[in-house]
């Protein structure tokens, strides 16, 4: 194998390289790839977390406040894809964050079983947020008072922000 190769997926535990053909280049890392696989941005500012209340539109947990996230096709780069993900769901784009640190690929619970989700941490430069069809709210909250005036949150976030936050910044 190659060394310059990055690793795109792992099945059975065994990892295959994958080229991006599109582009010329290999994709970023390893990636370990489930049916259910999604992404997921923590954003941060001055100390508080951006909780985004999803809209009666999207499938699932609705009114609930979670994070930036998205569905992973397998195709994608996450490190790209969650960067799509910002741009939708916030109107922001890489040049309104001071950082983004990858953070780790987690298997969490939801309600239809488990997901692969590839998690990032940034820091915007700002608070202008756009939100698009899936949220109608938004709101900058220390994550100790996450849940405090009736928000009820996404139940994998928890562990998201346990497993990533802390160990990200």
């Amino acid at each position: 194998m190659n060394p310059e190769d990055t690793l795109l997926s792992k099945r059975l535990g065994k990892c295959i390289v994958i080229r991006n053909t599109e582009r010329g280049r290999p994709l970023s890392r390893c990636l370990e790839r489930s049916g259910r696989s999604a992404v997921a941005m923590l954003l941060q500012n001055d100390g508080e977390l951006c909780l985004l209340r999803r809209s009666s539109l999207v499938a699932s947990d609705r009114g609930r406040w979670h994070c930036v996230t998205g569905y992973l096709d397998s195709r994608d780069d996450p490190a790209a894809h969650v960067l799509i993900e910002l741009g939708e769901e916030t109107g922001l784009s890489r040049i309104d964050l001071a950082d983004l640190v990858e953070g780790p690929v987690l298997r969490l619970s939801g309600g239809d079983g488990v997901w692969t989700v590839h998690v990032f941490v940034a820091t915007t430069l700002h608070r202008r947020i756009r939100l698009n069809w899936e949220h109608e709210d938004v709101c900058w909250t220390p994550w100790s008072r996450a849940g405090e005036g009736g928000r009820e949150l996404v139940s994998w976030l928890p562990a998201l922000v346990a497993e990533s936050l802390l160990n990200c910044t």
